[in-house]
């Protein structure tokens, strides 16, 4: 089981973290003891925060920015250095869960609040996403499924799409990422629109 590290100010510390993770270490600086089976949490104004994501990001830790008040500006800086969730401090046990849950499976928490007004500042500008995405790479079939994605739709949606079950929808997608050398769906997105 995955250990929790939660980096936040003394004064700030819910009763919800210790539900979710009733193991978990709480500190008001960075621990040393921070291993590839750590989820570590920190909260945005800490001193050093961008620079301790942007640290254990790179050791490929799942790090989840936990923030007094949901700031769009906020959010972009915390996923620029490789934060792989964004949650309100004081949410509840099941958020809490479900952001580590998403996080460590590969994904990436917004909270909804924010997400509209982030796909309405990604939409605005222009992207300059460097990668050389060559599609010819892909079947046909993986090729109808990344049609599907970029629309933003889930796996449920696109096998049934296209008729075929998540199961092969979860193949596809995997020879996808091993062929386009991105590591999620938001790197394919970028990756295919940027194209």
């Amino acid at each position: 089981m995955r250990q929790s590290v939660f980096i936040t100010e003394a004064e700030l510390i819910s009763p919800h973290w210790q539900a979710a993770y009733p193991e978990c270490e709480i500190s008001n600086k960075q621990p040393n003891n921070i291993t590839a089976d750590t989820i570590l949490w920190i909260l945005a104004g800490s001193p050093d925060w961008l620079s301790i994501v942007k640290k254990h990001s790179e050791k490929r830790i799942p790090v989840i920015v936990m923030t007094k008040e949901l700031n769009i500006a906020e959010l972009c800086a915390a996923l620029q250095v490789g934060a792989r969730g964004y949650v309100e401090a004081l949410a509840n046990q099941v958020i809490i869960e479900q952001v580590a849950e998403t996080a460590v499976s590969g994904g990436i928490w917004l909270p909804g609040q924010l997400l509209s007004n982030l796909v309405g500042v990604l939409s605005k500008q222009p992207i300059n996403y460097q990668h050389s995405c060559d599609l010819s790479l892909l079947t046909k079939r993986e090729r109808q499924v990344i049609d599907v994605v970029v629309t933003g739709a889930s796996n449920k949606v696109v096998a049934k799409q296209l008729k075929i079950t998540e199961r092969t929808v979860k193949e596809h997608m995997s020879s996808i990422f091993n062929k386009l050398k991105v590591r999620d769906r938001m790197q394919l997105m970028l990756a295919v629109k940027g194209s």
